[in-house]
């Protein structure tokens, strides 16, 4: 009898011992990453941050102007496709976007409409006559109209001067009423006129 309790004894201990092993090992497998898992540690994880935007497009942003081209915001403007047209025919689409920020002082639709239509005919048949009175319309530098003063002049790549006028809230250019301004493309402005003028 004492031995069979003795025998019975050493058997419990052993499932005793078997059994604690085999949890020990179910928790290490627990811990141990699986194959093709990954693996985890106690480093904390590093979050990349979004790029910061470049200091450039920070300040573009601030200043709030427009990244068209002068002749994307005149070509996508209702009122200057007459003013597009002789630019184009001109040829002096690259020479007025080259020359840095500039001043347009642009006729309308409405100011080519009231040009003699054989003047008009003659011009368009003329690129270098065209060219000049295209230029006198354009002036070096951005000129927004709230730097615009009564009597200043201004000028324009032909290389003659245009006169500005200020009446109250009213502001022309040799004769023809600005009746659109600030059109601000990058870094250039164009103020819309009803009158193409005459250098």
């Amino acid at each position: 009898m004492k031995r069979t309790v003795r025998l019975l004894s050493v058997l419990i201990a052993a499932l005793l011992v078997l059994t604690a092993c085999s949890t020990a090992e179910e928790a290490g497998q627990e811990t141990e990453s699986e194959p093709g898992a990954p693996a985890i540690t106690s480093e904390p994880a590093v979050v990349e941050s979004e790029p910061s935007l470049d200091a450039t497009e920070t300040e573009m942003g601030a200043a709030g102007t427009s990244p068209d081209s002068l002749f994307e915001m005149a070509e996508e403007n209702p009122q200057l496709s007459q003013l597009v047209a002789a630019i184009e025919a001109a040829g002096l689409r690259d020479e007025i976007e080259s020359a840095g920020p500039v001043t347009i002082f642009a006729p309308n639709n409405e100011a080519f409409g009231s040009l003699n239509q054989g003047d008009l005919t003659a011009l368009l048949a003329d690129p270098q006559s065209l060219g000049d009175m295209l230029r006198f319309h354009v002036v070096e530098g951005n000129h927004p109209s709230s730097e615009l003063t009564d009597g200043q002049t201004l000028t324009t790549l032909e290389g003659t001067d245009l006169t500005v006028s200020v009446d109250g809230g009213t502001i022309s250019v040799d004769g023809a009423q600005v009746v659109q301004p600030d059109l601000e493309a990058g870094d250039s402005v164009i103020h819309i006129i009803n009158g193409v003028l005459q250098p």
